[in-house]
Order: C-alpha cells, then sequence, then structure tokens
C-alpha cells in the first residue's frame, strides 16, 4: 500500500472520531457556497492552505445527511481529485462534475460538499503515537437547471409572510432556495428575532413558530435578511400579512 493511501484509509477512520469546529480550518473554499449550472461541464472551486504546515484533504458530496462520509456519499457528483495533499501557503483547485441523476428542471436542487483536513504527516513519523486533529467543513451546493423562471438577485419578490395563528408562514414561489440569514420583527425602537439561519426550498411554505414576546400583528414589517450567490447579506423589508 502507497503512503498515500495508507494516510487515505487513516482519514477515513478516523473522520467523525475526532472533529473540531470549521471556524479553526486552515484550508478553506473561495465563497461560502457553490452554484452549479445545469449548462456547466463542470464547476471549479479553490481550496487554500493559509497555514505553515502541509495538509491532507478529501472531499465527498452528499445529499443532506450531515453524518455523512466519504464512503456513503449519495450526491450526484463527482470531486476530482477527492484525496490531495496542500501545501504550505497554498491551493488546490478542485472540479466537481454532475453525474447525471435526474433533477427537476423547473427548481433548484441542494446538495452539500464537505471537505475534511488533516496534518500531513512525514514517513518517520506514522509509526509515532500522535492525536491527529481532523477538521471538518460542510457547504452547500444548488445544481441550477437552466433558464430557470425568476431572477434570484430579487427573491424577496417572490416570497410572501402570512400570519396564521401562532406561526408566520413563509411561502417561497420561486425556483430558488432562499437561505435565510436572520428573520426579525421591524418596529420603532425595537428589533425581534423572529428565526436565524434557516433555507426554504423552493415552491414550499415554511413556518416559523411565534415566541409569546414577540406577538406580531398583521400589517408588521419583517426585516428579512437574505444570503445571495456570493455569500453576501441582502436586507429587505416586507409586510406581515
Amino acid at each position: 500500500m502507497t503512503r498515500l493511501k495508507k494516510i487515505a484509509l487513516a482519514v477515513s477512520l478516523l473522520i467523525g472520531a475526532t472533529v473540531a469546529s470549521e471556524s479553526f480550518a486552515s484550508v478553506v473554499m473561495t465563497g461560502t457556497r457553490v452554484i452549479y449550472p445545469a449548462s456547466a461541464r463542470e464547476k471549479a472551486i479553490q481550496l487554500t492552505n493559509h497555514d505553515t504546515h502541509p495538509y491532507l484533504v478529501q472531499l465527498w458530496l452528499d445529499k443532506g445527511n450531515k453524518h455523512s462520509t466519504a464512503q456513503t456519499a449519495d450526491a450526484p457528483f463527482v470531486a476530482s481529485p477527492q484525496i490531495f495533499r496542500i501545501n504550505a501557503n497554498s491551493g488546490q483547485v478542485v472540479r466537481l462534475i454532475y453525474s447525471g441523476d435526474n433533477l427537476p428542471t423547473d427548481r433548484e436542487s441542494a446538495f452539500y460538499l464537505n471537505f475534511v483536513q488533516m496534518p500531513a504527516m512525514k514517513a518517520s513519523e506514522q509509526e509515532a503515537n500522535k492525536l491527529l486533529l481532523i477538521i471538518s467543513s460542510r457547504l452547500k451546493v444548488f445544481y441550477r437547471p437552466n433558464d430557470l423562471a425568476g431572477n434570484p438577485d430579487a427573491l424577496s419578490d417572490s416570497l410572501t409572510l402570512t400570519l396564521q395563528g401562532l406561526d408566520i408562514v413563509v411561502s417561497n414561489d420561486s425556483g430558488y432556495f432562499a437561505t435565510v440569514r436572520d428573520a426579525a420583527i421591524v418596529s420603532p425602537g425595537k428589533v425581534r428575532t423572529l428565526t436565524k439561519d434557516v433555507m426554504i426550498a423552493p415552491k414550499s411554505k415554511a413556518r416559523w413558530a411565534i415566541t409569546r414576546d414577540i406577538r406580531p400583528v398583521s400589517g408588521d414589517i419583517v426585516r428579512l435578511t437574505l444570503v445571495n450567490d456570493f455569500g453576501a447579506d441582502v436586507s429587505t423589508d416586507m409586510p406581515l400579512h
């Protein structure tokens, strides 16, 4: 077995056993999400190692199971290369290739890109007893059909918020996923948070439970902060019906 395969096996065995917060990651991807146009033959993503130490990196994609591993990857995408060494203060381009499942053509489909990093070991260190810190990162991948109706830059125009009993029902009539960073009721001198970090699927509805301290009424203003294709926040004030 080659040295690279031995290290790859170590990654496979240790994933899930020692995982740290991605806020400590040395290897990061350019951008916070991937938009994969249906017309593209492949999508290139850039990974960069900001550390002074080399790392071994492994990637895979899943359909939504946050406990997935490279062995249980089930998304219709292939990452190339799937495992590689990235040197100190260096970069690596990875190609994502769609493998051809029959996905809906009138709406986006969402998947998740996972990558783990582990400090690269010298040959002399492989037999030593060491604690290896493996760091996991997870990002959204949106498969976007060709000629999808609507404008992702004006996604709030396709959303409506309706007060129904003790819930606020959010309707997304577009073919795009709406990623909500923050939603809050805004009144003079007061901002009351409704929810944070949620995603509303295309052509669907979501229910946000109302806490006792909020008590909104029809006509209130909801400040909705959405995340655009570039990972930037876009805030819009919308009426509550």
